[in-house]
């Protein structure tokens, strides 16, 4: 990943996704912004307990970083795919020149954990604190894509069903289509019940996916423990919808390891933030 930094903020680039110049996508660091103790420093996050004026500074520094509006759906730790198409922003359009607090607002209302767009001038964005940011873009249809993929969200191939959408909605093929997996909690630090295990059952390619560890809990060397990799459980669902192999990058960061880069939110004080993952197209690229 490339570093890079802004004002009041510090990101990170995939390297593949770079190579597109129509193409504008970041990973934010904490580090930055405008929030106060304890949440210190970018935090992206409006459900946190937070001051809202600092998240809304916050975000604004990375709408500046991006020089897009930011849009997003509400996730709710499930497998649903929401596509933003040109009728949905032309809407927000109309009355006048505020549209994308008005797009935005229409987003918001959209329950979603995968977000799907052919549409320049707008940047997909979430707040994450341990899930799995995955992004994605058809460099052929031109169509980027976010994911939110939390335990539950993988746990029903949130990222796989995100490919078929690309498929369907966009006529998107395989080869043309190029993936990132954020920073996330992995093995190392996430530790799972016997009942996450079991979620993965009821999806097939979830569970073939999934990357569980099996080892000796530090506090009883004679007591095992189940934990999760969440990042590389997304990368190979990637990898088992059809995904080449160097199409696919990961960032090899685990946000429960890498506290002064980014909010962990099982790793992390009581008083945790989010930091935040976007991507987009830019309007001005032929």
């Amino acid at each position: 990943m490339i570093e890079l930094s802004a004002e009041r903020c510090e990101y990170l680039q995939f390297e593949g996704l770079r190579a597109w110049p129509e193409v504008t996508h970041a990973v934010f660091t904490r580090r930055g912004g405008y929030s106060a103790a304890p949440y210190d420093g970018l935090n992206l996050s409006i459900s946190t307990g937070d001051d809202l004026s600092a998240v809304r500074r916050n975000r604004q520094v990375v709408s500046d970083a991006l020089d897009l509006p930011l849009v997003s759906a509400f996730p709710t730790h499930g497998a649903t795919v929401a596509v933003l198409d040109r009728a949905l922003v032309i809407k927000a359009q109309h009355p006048g020149d505020d549209w994308p607090k008005r797009l935005q607002e229409q987003m918001r209302r959209i329950h979603a954990d995968a977000m799907l767009t052919d549409v320049p001038g707008v940047a997909l964005f979430w707040a994450y604190g341990d899930c799995a940011p995955v992004l994605l873009y058809d460099a052929r249809q031109r169509v980027v894509g976010l994911v939110h993929a939390g335990w539950r969200g993988t746990a029903r191939a949130i990222t796989a069903q995100t490919i078929t959408a690309m498929r369907e909605r966009f006529d998107s093929r395989l080869d043309d289509i190029y993936a990132a997996v954020g920073p996330a909690i992995g093995a190392c630090c996430y530790e799972v019940t016997y009942a996450v295990r079991q979620s993965f059952a009821a999806e097939p390619l979830a569970q073939e996916a999934a990357v569980f560890v099996e080892r000796a809990t530090s506090e009883d060397a004679d007591q095992m423990s189940w934990y999760l990799d969440v990042g590389a459980s997304n990368e190979r669902q990637l990898l088992l919808a059809g995904l080449a192999p160097d199409h696919v990058e990961t960032s090899g960061y685990c946000t429960g390891c890498e506290s002064d880069l980014f909010y962990s939110n099982r790793r992390g004080p009581r008083h945790r933030g989010r930091f935040g993952v976007a991507i987009g197209l830019h309007a001005d690229v032929a």
